[in-house]
């Protein structure tokens, strides 16, 4: 028992390494995001979903290490949560775990907010070339010419700009 966690304890700190990775190249990505070297982003994209990945194959042998255990968890990969993995241990056994946890809430949290951060950043920018693109244009009205998806909206409004003078 004392082995499996043991393991288990190895397997955070692996979701450790992997979240601080996760990280940086969140980082990284906001200041690409501000070159807007989209080269250099789609490496970094690749490179998340492949820390992802890797994130969830721990999940996988987390659960399956617990199962080793006998321990009933009624988890899968997409409704794993570390906190009921926690709890799940004897309390005797627990402890070592407990920093453990608090570091990868800790990264778990950080994460999210560089992602949000990301997120708002890049929406911000589209709407700036939305009101930039309504400018050129010369459009009276106030509707949004750009759809948030790559493209302009409306009918008859894709190729407005390569009919105005500028």
């Amino acid at each position: 028992m004392q082995t499996q966690i043991k393991m288990l304890e190895n397997f955070f700190y692996d979701k450790i390494l992997l979240y601080q990775e996760l990280v940086e190249y969140l980082k990284k990505e906001r200041d690409y995001l501000t070159k807007t070297d989209m080269d250099v982003l789609w490496e970094i994209s690749a490179k998340k979903q492949d820390i992802v990945f890797r994130i969830e194959t721990i999940r996988e042998k987390i659960l399956a290490a617990l199962s080793e255990l006998s321990v009933e968890h009624g988890m899968d990969v997409s409704s794993f949560s570390l906190a009921k993995v926690v709890s799940l241990i004897p309390s005797a056994q627990r402890v070592g775990l407990r920093k453990i946890y608090l570091t990868l809430v800790g990264l778990k949290t950080e994460t999210r907010q560089l992602s949000r951060e990301n997120k708002v950043f890049v929406e911000q920018s589209l709407d700036f070339l939305d009101e930039l693109i309504t400018v050129i244009a010369g459009s009276s009205s106030k509707k949004c010419l750009y759809d948030g998806g790559g493209s302009l909206n409306g009918k008859g409004h894709s190729s407005l700009l390569l009919y105005r003078e500028v």
